[in-house]
């Protein structure tokens, strides 16, 4: 009996918390350096700084520009122009409740429809796991447009969302499961999870929590479970199409993704280059930032 009425209680209380966690606005995480470009029906955040050859950073699923905090100046004081892009669904972005918003090849079309609205005719792409993957896909449909991909962990072989995304989308539960396994007094726990050099979570978990507070966060990531994964050109089928060079960054020790992945794409594709990080997880620019920046730059002169 009481069981029952604790799964009770857990299924139907995020329905009444979730308007005290869910306080900011998409404008609230903006900030200075960033201003809103309206696709597609979506306003999509922008942060464009510094001058001269055009860098575009693409974070990874859970990240937002705050994941490049450490990137940005660094690129700047080397000479070139950074313009990040939140992906719909994340950060100070729009959250969309339309499930083709969020197949890879929209996020891509995002990130071309910004470089037309900016006036850029091509660019670098830099992109994190879900953000590399971002970043080939885009290369795949307007390989014109991409000077050259560096991708940390690029997450690139899945074919389909992850088990859980199924269960996500089951009525009432599957809501209540979203709402708990995103609390943000779990986002620390998590980013450690995926780190060999968890240090530096401390200090940063903050700034990954920000965005699970977004009115509307819950409703965009459960719609984006049951979206479509990829497009009309899957990343699997496509990434050996890519002409441009890919230079890829791993860390040993990755949970998410296995660097035999970076292996298998160098192995597949015309011009990639793979660099690992001993001692590192799934996020090398905030775990061992020294060492990503360093081959970073060795993509960059190449």
């Amino acid at each position: 009996m009481w069981g029952i009425l604790l799964l009770i209680c857990l299924c139907g209380a995020p329905f009444a918390l979730i308007r005290w966690r869910e306080t900011s606005t998409i404008t609230d995480l903006l900030g200075p350096h960033g201003r809103h470009i309206s696709i597609n029906g979506n306003q999509v955040a922008v942060y464009d700084q510094g001058s001269g050859p055009v860098i575009v950073l693409l974070h990874g699923f859970g990240g937002w520009q705050a994941t490049w905090h450490l990137v940005v100046p660094a690129l700047q004081e080397a000479g070139y122009r950074t313009i990040g892009i939140d992906a719909v669904g994340a950060g100070a972005s729009s959250r969309s409740t339309h499930p083709n918003d969020y197949t890879t090849e929209a996020q891509a079309r995002n990130v071309l429809a910004v470089l037309d609205e900016l006036g850029i005719a091509n660019a670098i792409l830099i992109g994190h796991s879900y953000g590399g993957r971002i970043a080939l896909q885009t290369a795949i449909l307007a390989p014109e447009r991409v000077n050259r991909i560096i991708g940390l962990a690029p997450e690139s072989l899945a074919k389909e969302r992850p088990p859980i995304a199924k269960i996500v989308t089951i009525p009432i539960f599957g809501y209540a499961l979203a709402f708990w396994s995103t609390a943000p007094s779990l986002t620390g726990a998590g980013l450690k999870a995926v780190s060999k050099r968890p240090q530096w979570v401390a200090p940063r978990q903050h700034e990954y929590t920000r965005p699970v507070r977004v009115q509307g966060h819950l409703a965009g990531q459960i719609c984006q479970s049951s979206a479509p994964k990829d497009g009309q050109k899957p990343v699997p089928q496509y990434y050996t199409t890519i002409t441009c060079p890919v230079f890829l960054i791993w860390g040993d020790g990755d949970p998410v993704f296995a660097v035999s992945t970076g292996t298998t794409l160098v192995q597949n594709m015309p011009d990639a280059h793979l660099a690992v990080i001993p001692n590192t997880g799934h996020v090398p620019h905030e775990e061992s930032f020294d060492e990503t920046m360093a081959f970073i730059n060795q993509a960059l002169t190449q």
